[in-house]
């Protein structure tokens, strides 16, 4: 029930209609996915040919992830898709917060709501770290617009309707067997496979293990409509906790969140999905009805009127896989297929597509090139560099969600081992102020509140991530790495410090050059490096290694327009900073030296893992 038809219905059976290229091909992706199609629009943009197998009909009708952070966003920009998903996202005024509540009907009482993703107070914090802003857009809209976009660059490079029933790894390619829809089969042959199949058995095929918790609560989720945004007790309230004391707390009551559609209108009668956990005497598989009267049990509406559009049933893990490249070299795991990340922190969708924006530039170059084996160390670092990342995202959301009933449930004094009566005794207490335990409670709440900020305000984990091995001569030891580790050596998940240490993301700060305002982030580019300085000349001649040069504050250049460059660059006005296609930094000089510049060739050979051994695929 996962996926039906498309947006465009055409797209349904482009199979059909496409005819593949040549025999053999640069790259296959395995899956059409969110993951998938930025992958293909990445290697689109960079004139690589591909194809993608998916085996459902089309894009997904059920919403699964949302939340997409400024990273995620960036890259969505670069994609050439910014626009359009600033056009269909939530209003931003109707995400700013999330609350808890013991139910929505009318005597339900608001128990604690706080700010979150980039709403209220923490403006502009954002703002400073990123020309763009945290949106909101669930997956079934998102798809869409990836889907237009891929088929844009690359028409009938989608092939619906079509699974991926075996891939065998030979020395020099990959055999790829795919079954259509009308059960006839065939093979495609390809230089290297990209596995977005949201782990549903590649790595197990690979001999890849997974490791990690799996299988730890059973959920279920309904996407409906129902018009609950005119009774909504606050309308900046994206995800609702209902702490409902007949259910156990806020994962047993569940959350709910609004899903619009926005564009053009956000209707009264909207769609909504509302999620929980499966109680002992819930019925082994829900069906409408059950579902139906499960969400009004659980928001006290009992004659709310339900248009239930479908149901998952699925499981929370926290796993990641022990590779990432398999053992012939030539399969790449990304997204779901390599780390299932609990949903609690939006993680593992943004963690996805931030893997392919990592991966397709190094497979852009050994792909490109007459020798691909000499990219091989190269293409070693994918591993090296995001598993760390998934590994820490896969233990924060786990922690985020036992979390609330951890540490929010407890401080009202609501958990799984109290009676009913007991839970409704201490939302008495919490409420009443004649009560003692009442101003104890309450200062409990106000610190979960805050502690729960590793789940609604982590510009650490979100966009903070970096790659210790990128630190090619280990300079964010003198200073934990700008801040982004903690005194223990821990990571600041919570704050975000922007750096051009190695390894580090571009830090943001705006550029002006007449009338055109830009990030510094949009000088980076997906199939070359690029050096900042703030001198003119100096580093011209690095031009001729395909590194381009833009110069800030030099004559007819761009401008530090307020100044921000200037303070974050950590390099002297001669100095420079070398930024990979992926936007993280590779090198930098404090200030110009000559032997610098006279030995960069060498510096890029190491950058690109071209000075060590390089086994042949």
């Amino acid at each position: 029930m996962e996926k039906t038809v498309p947006l465009e219905r055409a797209a349904d059976d482009l199979w059909l209609k496409s005819q593949l290229p040549a025999p053999m091909l640069p790259v296959v992706i395995i899956g059409g996915g969110p993951i998938g199609l930025v992958s293909s629009i990445l290697l689109s943009l960079q004139d690589i040919p591909h194809c993608v197998f998916e085996q459902f009909p089309g894009t997904s009708i059920h919403p699964k992830a949302c939340g997409l952070n400024q990273r995620t966003i960036e890259i969505f920009r670069q994609l050439g898709v910014e626009e359009e998903v600033k056009k269909h996202r939530a209003p931003l005024d109707s995400v700013s917060k999330t609350a808890w509540y013991t139910n929505l009907g009318p005597n339900g009482c608001e128990i604690y709501s706080r700010e979150a993703w980039g709403g209220g107070r923490y403006r502009d914090e954002h703002e400073r770290a990123s020309p763009v802003q945290y949106s909101i857009l669930a997956q079934i809209r998102l798809e869409p617009i990836l889907q237009r976009r891929a088929l844009q660059l690359n028409p009938g490079g989608i092939r619906y309707n079509t699974k991926v029933i075996e891939v065998e790894e030979k020395q020099d390619r990959v055999v790829v067997t795919v079954q259509r829809k009308d059960g006839a089969s065939e093979q495609i042959e390809a230089s290297y496979v990209l596995g977005a199949d949201g782990g549903r058995g590649l790595a197990e095929s690979l001999g890849i293990e997974w490791q990690g918790e799996h299988d730890i609560v059973d959920m279920v989720t309904a996407h409906f409509k129902a018009d609950i945004t005119s009774t909504h007790p606050d309308k900046r309230v994206f995800i609702s906790w209902i702490m409902n004391p007949k259910l156990k707390g806020s994962l047993g009551g569940g959350y709910l969140y609004h899903l619009g559609p926005y564009y053009p209108a956000w209707e009264p009668h909207a769609e909504w999905v509302y999620a929980a956990p499966k109680h002992p005497d819930d019925p082994e598989k829900f069906d409408a009805q059950s579902m139906t009267q499960r969400i009004k049990t659980s928001l006290e509406l009992p004659d709310l009127d339900i248009d239930l559009l479908s149901l998952s049933h699925w499981m929370v893990n926290a796993r990641i896989t022990n590779r990432y490249r398999s053992q012939g070299g030539r399969v790449f795991l990304i997204g779901d297929a390599c780390h299932r990340v609990p949903p609690w922190g939006a993680l593992g969708m943004n963690t996805g597509i931030q893997d392919a924006h990592n991966l397709i530039w190094k497979l852009a170059l050994a792909t490109k090139s007459g020798s691909p084996s000499t990219y091989n160390a190269l293409l070693d670092t994918y591993q090296e560099e995001r598993r760390p990342i998934a590994q820490r995202v896969a233990t924060n959301s786990l922690h985020n969600m036992r979390n609330h009933s951890n540490i929010m449930d407890s401080a009202v004094g609501i958990t799984a081992d109290t009676s009913t009566e007991e839970n409704f005794d201490a939302l008495d207490a919490f409420f009443d102020s004649r009560r003692p335990e009442h101003h104890a409670k309450r200062e409990a709440v106000r610190k979960a509140g805050e502690i729960l900020d590793l789940e609604f305000h982590a510009p650490g984990i979100e966009i903070g991530w970096f790659y210790p091995s990128a630190d090619i001569n280990n300079e964010g030891a003198k200073s934990r790495h700008g801040g982004q580790l903690l005194k223990d050596g821990s990571f600041n998940i919570t704050a975000y410090h922007p750096s051009t240490i190695p390894g580090h993301h571009l830090p943001h700060a705006y550029l002006q050059r007449k009338d055109e305002v830009i990030s510094t982030r949009d000088l980076v580019k997906l199939d070359r490096f690029v050096l900042l300085t703030q001198t003119d000349g100096l580093w011209d001649e690095v031009r001729s290694h395909n590194v381009e040069v833009e110069v800030i504050d030099g004559k007819n250049n761009w401008t530090d327009r307020d100044a921000s460059w200037a303070g974050l660059c950590g390099v002297g006005k001669d100095g420079a900073v070398l930024v990979r296609p992926d936007g993280v930094v590779a090198w930098r000089s404090t200030k110009f030296e000559p032997e610098a510049l006279h030995g960069f060739p060498a510096l890029l050979k190491a950058i690109l893992k071209q000075d060590m051994p390089q086994p042949v695929l």
